[in-house]
């Protein structure tokens, strides 16, 4: 009866909560799950050896991949804002993970291209994210569907955030 009583006050809490409560947690949780993001890729490296990077810096690492990528495509694809991304570009070329050109058409534009170093750096990131991939449901009880559902959610909030600088609403 008592875990009745609880469960209902939890549910009218929730319905008191307002669109703006819901957001501001919201935002806050995505903060959160970025930041831990970065902790648990950093702790993989370090279990692996590999001291001499941040979470940052191997997530841009898996961010371009096997190919070569232009740097202007990672910041249109907003994960990585302009000076943070020069400033590690340089930290990985320094580093040797990742070597950098500039194109013969246009002097301004930049590729990348990973190392054989930065390469081993991007398979371990696939291997960590194969890793929790496969232990979501039974450890963590997140099923497929509620990652469609958080991945249309969290995409429509960036098509509204979109469209307020887009059309200054």
């Amino acid at each position: 009866m008592v875990m009745t009583m609880n469960y209902g006050a939890a549910e009218a809490a929730n319905d008191s909560e307002t669109v703006a409560d819901s957001f501001v947690k919201s935002l806050s949780l995505l903060e959160q799950a970025h930041r831990r993001l970065h902790d648990v890729v950093k702790d993989s490296l370090e279990r692996n050896g590999e001291r001499h990077l941040t979470g940052v810096q191997a997530l841009l690492l898996y961010e371009i991949g096997e190919g070569e990528t232009p740097a202007s495509t990672l910041r249109a694809r907003g994960a990585f804002a302009g000076t943070s991304l020069s400033y590690n570009m340089k930290k990985l070329q320094d580093g040797g993970y990742l070597i950098q050109t500039r194109s013969k058409a246009d002097k301004r534009t930049v590729h990348l291209k990973l190392t054989e170093r930065g390469l081993k750096v991007r398979d371990s990131v696939q291997a960590l994210f194969d890793r929790q991939a496969s232990a979501l449901e039974p450890t963590a009880s997140v099923r497929p569907d509620d990652l469609t559902q958080l991945n249309k959610t969290v995409s429509r909030l960036e098509r509204f955030w979109s469209d307020q600088i887009r059309f200054q609403l």
